[in-house]
């Protein structure tokens, strides 16, 4: 062979390998996709070109194409962490995430059409396909020339100055990784220490799952008499309100702060106005960037549930939901759930009596993409269907609103009430201004429509408790979770903030005592309790002594 076919030779099992070696070297996480991820050498690479260099004729197109899979499957599963982190901050767990298949194609389809969110799967798919194929075409390559290396004298010698260059290569790797570990990725071996992680996540979720059933088997009142449970708020109307992606973040970064905090002395001047008061604390949520359903679930069981894995089990457990609890102490319960547009069994688990959504909110005007309708049409309809009624028993209802969820484009503006109707009136908003696939190109631009969302979603909630509230109203509004790290960054707590709306002296003071302090904005020394503590709070603070007891239940910080 001439000099130009062992050149040609040796440049197409370069580019075998560099191919496999960018494969190990991708990262999983958005910090480190930078210019120097693919300076480290992943330990994995020798290891795979040995393993091939000793496997027989026979089985070297089986072995590479189990390795091309695998390390097929390597690249995704790194590319759905970096989504997962970005998303939910973190990994991705593909037992559980697969539920999630559903609302992100919605939530694509409907920012950046049906039409290119198909094209976009669908090149997916395709990129996935003819990497495979590559590897695969790569592995066999350097199968060959790897062990026809070891018998030849010039082969073996190539073979000792590449694996003396690649462990001189590691050590200044990891020497580098320890004086500068900003620089470095977890570990030379990161694609290996990846799966790992992902085992250790499953098998750490199959143990929590344990702990699950037997904190459900010693949670305490599910079985509490009726006449016990939340005695203290006989006759009031107690309204749960979750505010998508309302997070800590909106009260403190300086990009979202100044307009929020003005929002909310806005909102504490029109409450006090209409007799109201509100106090508020910071409560840490069970997820971060969507999964809303996680932290509606904790608060109604009182248990931690942070994964689909947790809801997926809980949802048909013998756990009594908070819903429940006030079903039996005499409350009408109705869950309000805009995002909602088919069937939802769990519905019946939690024990609604009534659930009013998409389909039954009577929303005539123009969806906001995938928003189905503003968050003011949802108060208004819930005032005409169910609060504004005079031949009802007190309500505890739990509304889910959705204006603040991503894309966060458009943001309708506030309007009179009474000219809300059939929300009609909204549909000249709609369209208004760049749509989502514009918009979500420019991160400053993203951040701004997530301000103008939070803004307005506050504003809602207020005008509508002014406006409509009453002396037997009781509001608890909550963020569901922090938003996706585009808003928050990558250092930001899970905590959300959680505000207390009532006229009612004796509940205000309840709150207090628990160190909630006043106004809507919550100061340095409020408290930060746990989702989870909710539902226990609320029982032991209003309701009566168990029989026996001696004395009632208090508040208790």
């Amino acid at each position: 062979m001439g000099v130009t076919g062992r050149f040609g030779r040796a440049g197409g099992t370069f580019v075998a390998l560099t191919l496999v070696f960018v494969v190990l070297a991708l990262p999983h996480q958005r910090a480190l996709l930078t210019p120097l991820s693919g300076f480290w050498a992943p330990v994995e690479l020798p290891l795979i070109v040995l393993l091939l260099a000793f496997v027989p004729r026979a089985l070297r197109l089986l072995v590479c194409s189990v390795l091309a899979l695998l390390l097929t499957l390597l690249t995704l599963f790194k590319l759905a962490d970096v989504i997962a982190l970005i998303a939910y901050w973190r990994i991705f767990d593909p037992v559980a995430d697969w539920r999630l298949l559903g609302p992100a194609w919605d939530l694509l389809s409907a920012s950046i059409g049906v039409l290119p969110a198909a094209a976009l799967l669908s090149g997916i798919l395709a990129g996935a396909l003819l990497l495979g194929w590559l590897l695969r075409c790569a592995l066999m390559r350097i199968a060959r020339h790897a062990r026809a290396a070891l018998y030849t004298h010039a082969g073996r010698y190539a073979w000792r100055w590449a694996a003396g260059l690649y462990a001189l290569w590691l050590i200044m790797t990891l020497a580098i990784g320890h004086s500068m570990p900003a620089l470095s990725p977890p570990s030379p071996a990161h694609s290996s220490r990846l799966v790992v992680a992902h085992v250790h996540q499953s098998w750490h979720n199959l143990h929590e799952l344990a702990e699950l059933r037997e904190a459900v088997a010693q949670h305490p009142d599910s079985d509490r008499p009726a006449e016990q449970l939340f005695s203290k708020l006989a006759g009031k109307d107690i309204v749960v309100v979750f505010i998508e992606s309302y997070g800590r973040t909106a009260l403190e970064d300086a990009r979202y702060a100044p307009q929020i905090d003005h929002r909310l002395h806005e909102v504490n001047r029109e409450l006090n106005r209409a007799g109201f008061q509100a106090r508020s604390a910071w409560v840490r949520s069970p997820t971060v960037g969507g999964q809303s359903w996680l932290a509606h679930t904790t608060l109604q069981t009182g248990l931690w549930i942070n994964s689909q894995r947790r809801y997926n089990w809980i949802i048909g457990s013998r756990q009594v939901p908070l819903t429940r609890l006030f079903e039996r102490a005499g409350w009408y319960t109705v869950d309000v759930s805009p995002a909602i547009t088919g069937d939802w069994p769990a519905g019946r688990w939690f024990g609604f009596q009534e659930t009013l959504d998409a389909r039954n909110l009577g929303y005539q005007g123009q969806p906001y993409n995938w928003i189905t309708m503003p968050d003011q049409y949802t108060y208004s309809a819930f005032q005409r269907l169910e609060l504004g009624r005079n031949d009802r028993p007190p309500l505890m209802a739990m509304i889910s609103t959705v204006s603040s969820h991503a894309p966060w484009v458009p943001v309708p503006p506030m309007v009179p009430w009474e000219k809300v109707g059939e929300g009609r009136i909204f549909s000249q908003w709609a369209d208004a201004n760049d749509p989502p696939s514009v918009v979500w190109q420019d991160s400053d631009r993203v951040r701004h429509q997530y301000r103008k969302a939070i803004d307005y979603s506050l504003q809602a909630l207020g005008s509508f408790v002014a406006t409509y509230g009453d002396d037997d109203l009781v509001v608890l509004a909550l963020g569901d979770h922090q938003p996706a790290s585009i808003i928050t960054g990558d250092q930001a707590t899970r905590e959300v903030p959680v505000h207390l709306m009532t006229r009612d002296r004796e509940v205000l003071q309840a709150f207090e005592q628990w160190g909630w302090s006043r106004g809507m904005i919550p100061d340095d020394s409020a408290a930060t309790w746990r989702m989870d503590e909710f539902r226990q709070r609320l029982i032991d603070g209003f309701s009566a002594a168990r029989s026996g007891s001696g004395n009632e239940s208090r508040p208790n910080g």
